[in-house]
This record gives C-alpha cells, structure tokens and sequence, in this order.
C-alpha cells in the first residue's frame, strides 16, 4: 500500500528471547558478572551473536534482563497504613535480597557497575523501577495525612532500606522480620520529629 512504512527485518520471536534467556541465567550461574559473554550465551542458546544485539543493545543490558527474571520484584500491598506497608515491602525486600539468585549476585553487580560506565547507568535503571513502589507507599502514606506533608518521600526510602541493603550486602548479615519493623519505626520517628522535610528550594539569582 501507497504510504505504509514496514520495520526491515522479521518480528522478534518471543521463543528465541526465552531460550536466550535461560541460556543467560545459565552462564550467569556459572560464570557470574565477571565470565558473562555474549559469546558465551549465543554458544549455549545455539544462536548467532546478532540475534542476541538485536534483541538486547549490549552485554549489560542483556546480564540484568537476565538478573531480572530472578524476580526482585515486590508487590504492593496497600493496607492502609504506611507503616504497614512499609514493613510488608522491606521484609520481602529482605527475603529476597538473601535467598534469591538476584540477590545473591547483586554484590558482584555493583561491583562491576563501580567500574563499568554502561553496567552503572542500566544497573541504576533497574534500582530506580524497584524503587518506585517503596516511593508510592510513601507518597500515599502523605496524601492519607499519616505523613507530614512536607516528608521527602525519598530521603525516607534512604533511611529505612539503606540500612536493609548494608547489612545483607556488605556486613553479609541476616535482616529478620523484627529487625525491619525497628528500621520502619526509627525511620517514622525521624519524620515525626521534622528531620525527614524536603529542603527548601533556593531562590534563582
């Protein structure tokens, strides 16, 4: 037809993106980050290095689609109560950060997004999609009037999933359920004490 633009090339086959895939996570748990090839999954997936590129930009992309399919996703329960949620997210957050593969292999990720420029900015894309549930429990929790409407949603995230991700990741120390509930709770507190306020805007020159 007179004016119809086609995309060149066959569509993608949702079949070949599942087999590369597990051939991902199957390098991936035997040669983590660091051995993680494309060349290396194309052998294991029986497919050319271009199929790979078509579906995935470069390796970094591909090495955390593959991470993301250990499914670090958390669900929102939206109890009504913010502390509720909180401690709900941040526990299953706890969990999996311990017992998933995800999990077990973020260490070796941020290590290489330290040194790593492309590994940094899509490692940083996938904290910043998870991140955003935490950061609706928190918006709902101001809108209901449970939180001061001057609480900076984000710096409340920091305070009580930071210690969360150091003691699993760097002390390599178990976070139990009632360790999460103080976390939550010390952090509230900081909001009703007015530490957790949104700094104010300075004034344009």
């Amino acid at each position: 037809m007179i004016g119809e633009t086609r995309r060149p090339g066959r569509p993608r086959d949702a079949r070949a993106d599942e087999a590369i895939l597990e051939a991902a996570a199957t390098v991936l748990a035997q040669c983590g980050p660091a051995g993680f090839t494309v060349d290396a999954v194309a052998a294991r997936a029986g497919v050319g290095k271009a199929t790979i590129y078509r579906r995935w930009a470069s390796r970094a992309e591909l090495l955390l689609e593959t991470a993301k399919q250990a499914a670090l996703d958390l669900k929102d329960p939206d109890t009504g109560s913010v502390r509720a949620d909180l401690v709900f997210v941040l526990s299953a957050l706890a969990v999996k950060l311990r017992l998933t593969d995800v999990g077990r292999l973020m260490p070796a990720l941020m290590a290489e997004a330290a040194i790593n420029p492309e590994m940094s900015r899509t490692l940083a894309a996938f904290v910043a999609e998870r991140r955003q549930l935490t950061l609706d429990v928190a918006t709902r929790g101001i809108e209901r009037g449970e939180l001061p409407a001057d609480t900076d949603p984000s710096l409340l995230i920091d305070l009580v999933a930071g210690p969360i991700f150091y003691r699993t990741l760097v002390a390599r120390q178990p976070v139990e359920p009632e360790d999460v509930e103080q976390m939550v709770d010390a952090a509230l507190g900081a909001v009703e004490s007015g530490a957790v306020r949104r700094r104010a805007q300075a004034d344009p020159a």
